[in-house]
């Protein structure tokens, strides 16, 4: 994300940026404007955001829209991968938690202040990942491989989040990454609804977008011993884009036009190639029952602890 908002700044574009605490946000603020010569234009600014709880959110989103009175672009790549089983402050694993239930409380939050201020041309991305479609719901083998292979009657009858985040049903960092993902995915395609105004045109442009593979911290907890950190730096030098790279791929996302509302941006395959690989899992009949599931539980979670957020964006 730094890599991005240098790449705003250094067109002299104002930027937010967070950061779990005030003094990691400075320390990528002066990184910002040491790259963009910007320090003396006060464009980029800080906010605390710890995404691990739901009170932080709430606390930036409600300074955000006290203190923001317009708005082209936000963003939104909280997201973890872990190699051991974590149960997270609120609650759930931590993948789930961060990339599911904190990532849709904050856009929750955004998008009546959005529609507002961004008189119908802001753009909400949310980064995801082409892991969701690696989760299969059936037995057929996957183009790709799979990371996870569920079958439709083992899926949960109710409390899914709940049941996915039990230690009993968690395999692996990677397995469950990408059923986080794919969660995840649902949750954006609802987000994309509710961005919808009366006439069925977007108020606000909402897509999820992949840059592929970046190198990045992502991946940190693999760093368990010296082959492993010498494997995982060769494999990100010879396997994976730059943090530049991976952040045009986010800057041309907040271009996209209102006909591309609701879609998957990636600049590595087709619109119809992403379609393809996820019909098995989200397009399909199973699937988009498993997403109105999925919601209308992430839903319920967040209504429980912040009515307000739920009240707001359905008036």
């Amino acid at each position: 994300m730094q890599q991005q908002c240098i790449l705003l700044a250094s067109v002299q574009k104002s930027v937010v940026i967070t950061g779990r605490s005030v003094e990691k946000g400075e320390q990528a603020r002066a990184g910002i404007e040491a790259e963009t010569g910007t320090k003396a234009k006060n464009i980029v600014k800080v906010m605390e955001l710890d995404m691990s709880t739901f009170e932080s959110i709430k606390v930036f989103a409600d300074k955000v829209i006290k203190d923001v009175k317009e708005i082209d672009f936000v963003c939104l790549n909280a997201g973890a991968i872990s190699t051991e089983h974590k149960i997270g402050k609120e609650g759930y694993e931590t993948m789930i938690e961060i990339s599911v239930l904190a990532s849709s409380f904050l856009a929750l939050l955004l998008l009546p202040w959005m529609k507002e201020v961004g008189k119908g041309n802001a753009h909400l991305d949310i980064v995801t990942t082409y892991e969701d479609s690696r989760v299969s719901l059936t037995n057929i083998e996957l183009p790709g491989g799979l990371h996870r292979n569920i079958q439709i009657c083992n899926w949960p009858k109710d409390n899914v989040l709940k049941y996915w985040s039990s230690k009993e049903n968690w395999k692996s960092g990677q397995s469950d990454y990408a059923l986080s993902k794919l969660l995840q995915q649902y949750a954006v395609n609802e987000i994309a609804k509710l961005a919808l105004g009366t006439n069925e045109r977007p108020e606000i442009i909402v897509n999820s977008i992949c840059p592929g593979m970046v190198k990045s911290n992502l991946g940190r907890e693999y760093n368990t011993n010296m082959a492993m950190k010498m494997g995982i730096s060769l494999w990100s030098n010879l396997a994976c884009k730059t943090t530049e790279g991976g952040a045009r791929t986010y800057v041309l996302a907040a271009l996209t036009s209102p006909s591309k509302h609701g879609t998957h941006y990636t600049n590595y395959e087709s619109e119809e190639k992403y379609k393809n690989s996820v019909k098995h899992n989200i397009l399909g009949q199973e699937g988009q029952a498993m997403q109105k599931q999925v919601w209308e539980e992430v839903m319920k979670i967040i209504g429980e602890k912040y009515p307000i957020a739920i009240k707001r964006v359905y008036n």
